[in-house]
């Protein structure tokens, strides 16, 4: 047969090829699965943030309640040999101690196996605190790091420095901090005061969401509000939230660039929070839990601009209908490949108190430079509800918490392969 016939029978049967393996291949699909269902009593009930992932490909965390005394629990949950998860109570929190109770953020851990993260109530002045986990030969051992409460998940750097949303701050708006430790104890410094410019706190207000660490060793972060009064925001008077960057400068001070407010225009998101995440490029992701044309909130991309110093913001992505996710207000997690996960409120069917149960997300950059929206989990109550943020593990698939849902309505852990 010669060669313009053989390419002729080919180019006839390729899609008739393509039909039979679509038959023959399995179909695309995520699979969820609660690795535990959290009981209250003597074991943890409300989990309250995302999951830490350590070296082993254990899976650290916290809850709002229960426990040994009621005021929460730190916990690691690990993997068996027969792909079940085994939960171990870490620390449990008491309302009466100097160290606080009800843990309301995840947990950092540093190069020498400390956890730390902060709590809402208990400490000194009741008012929460920043406290440190130790592990040693006979369990966990806890100490006071500082007596202010943080707002969001503390960071740690390679020397075991942390930072975070900590502090009423000069002008009583919140202020980005550090504790720094030294043989005479832990010393608390502000990077920065937010408010510096009132009325209007162009620079924002009120810090929400943890801080994120660029290859360069810079800290970004968010406020909930602020920013100046956009002509499209009706999230607060004084502004609908920036995102921000503070840079080292060299001398133990940190220099604060605002990258973006938001309600710059009427597709613009607002009241941004939750985890913002960097690619390889430099481009900063995050969400927002209101604005867009629908108002159900954003996914938006911040890139460095190619003329001069400004960052160029680019939405990705607007919630159209709750039944498919809104209000996302825990952020991003990014995996190797650069697709984004997130979770958010909405779904499909209501849970116990009014609200619908949540969903999980996947955002896919395609060829043309738009981003793919799926649905990966929509969350039913019996196996989880109103999700916390999510993290990719070193294996890809994705773990995270619901806060109530599953068996005794306390809330799950989850893994999901996408």
């Amino acid at each position: 047969m010669k060669a313009h016939s053989i390419r002729k029978v080919l180019s006839a049967a390729f899609p008739l090829l393509l039909v039979v393996l679509a038959t023959l291949l399995p179909s695309w699909s995520a699979t969820f699965k609660v690795l535990h269902h959290f009981a209250g009593g003597s074991d943890g009930e409300f989990p309250s943030w995302a999951l830490k992932q350590d070296p082993n490909g254990n899976l650290l965390g916290t809850t709002y309640g229960g426990g040994q005394f009621q005021g929460g629990v730190a916990l690691e949950l690990s993997p068996n040999q027969d792909n079940s998860w085994s939960e171990s109570v870490l620390y449990n929190f008491n309302f009466n101690s100097d160290e606080g109770s009800s843990p309301a953020t995840g947990l950092a851990l540093d190069s020498n196996g400390n956890l730390y993260g902060s709590t809402i109530s208990g400490g000194p002045t009741d008012g929460g605190t920043v406290f440190e986990l130790s592990p040693g030969p006979t369990g966990w051992t806890i100490s006071l790091v500082s007596e202010l409460s943080g707002a969001s998940s503390m960071v740690v750097d390679n020397v075991g420095t942390l930072y975070g949303a900590l502090g009423p701050g000069d002008y009583e708006a919140g202020a980005i901090a550090q504790l720094s430790q030294s043989p005479q104890g832990w010393t608390y410094s502000v990077l920065y005061s937010f408010c510096a410019h009132p009325p209007q706190c162009p620079d924002g207000e009120a810090p929400a969401g943890p801080l994120t660490w660029d290859s360069a060793g810079n800290l970004y972060g968010t406020t909930l509000y602020g920013g100046k009064q956009q002509p499209y925001c009706t999230a607060d008077s004084f502004g609908c939230g920036v995102v921000f960057q503070l840079t080292p400068v060299g001398d133990g001070t940190w220099t604060y660039h605002l990258l973006h407010g938001f309600a710059a225009s009427s597709q613009d998101g607002q009241s941004p929070s939750g985890t913002l995440v960097i690619d390889r490029n430099g481009s900063v992701y995050g969400t927002t839990a209101s604005g867009g044309p629908t108002g159900g909130g954003t996914v938006f991309r911040l890139t460095p601009s190619t003329v001069g110093r400004g960052w160029v913001e680019t939405t990705l992505y607007t919630f159209p209908d709750c039944a498919l996710g809104c209000s996302p207000i825990h952020g991003l997690a990014i995996d190797k490949a650069g697709n984004l996960y997130g979770s958010a409120g909405g779904g499909e069917k209501a849970c116990p108190g009014g609200v619908y149960c949540g969903v999980l997300f996947r955002l896919v950059r395609q060829r043309n430079g738009s981003w793919k929206y799926t649905v990966l989990h929509t969350f039913t109550g019996s196996d989880g509800a109103a999700p916390n943020g999510v993290i990719v593990g070193e294996d890809g698939s994705l773990y995270g918490t619901t806060v109530f849902g599953g068996e005794s309505n306390k809330g799950v852990a989850f893994e999901i392969t996408p």
